[in-house]
């Protein structure tokens, strides 16, 4: 399973991303904040655990800028397209500032998860 999960990238990316998802939310309806918290923390368990795998071969095959820039820039991109789909469709009372926010924490959470990985820290 650790060739293609990291679940200590998993666990950091479920707590920190279903905080942020709780706050952007707050000012909607109390039951959809916690259910909008609660989906995002369920797709960022397997987002987080898989991308960071992926992030891991990425910075173990590729040297200085290039491979900040694909740990940073791919997940950012499918993390968007994903995020927005999860919750515009599933009645999170603030869709597109959750996707938008979730994307650029997506952007810095891919650069430091790279260096991490560059610094061999947080490997599985």
């Amino acid at each position: 399973m650790n060739k293609i999960f990291n679940w200590k990238i998993s666990l950091l990316s479920v707590i920190s991303f279903g905080i942020i998802t709780f706050v952007i939310n707050l000012n909607g309806p109390l039951i959809l904040t916690v259910f909008a918290a609660l989906k995002e923390m369920i797709f960022r368990f397997f987002w987080g655990g898989f991308s960071g795998r992926l992030m891991q071969k990425i910075s173990d095959r590729n040297r200085g800028i290039k491979a900040y820039i694909l740990g940073s820039i791919t997940p950012m991109v499918l993390a968007f397209i994903l995020t927005f789909t999860l919750h515009y469709f599933t009645y999170t009372p603030h869709p597109y500032n959750t996707a938008v926010i979730n994307t650029l924490f997506t952007f810095v959470s891919g650069i430091g998860t790279t260096f991490l990985f560059k610094n061999n820290l947080m490997k599985v």
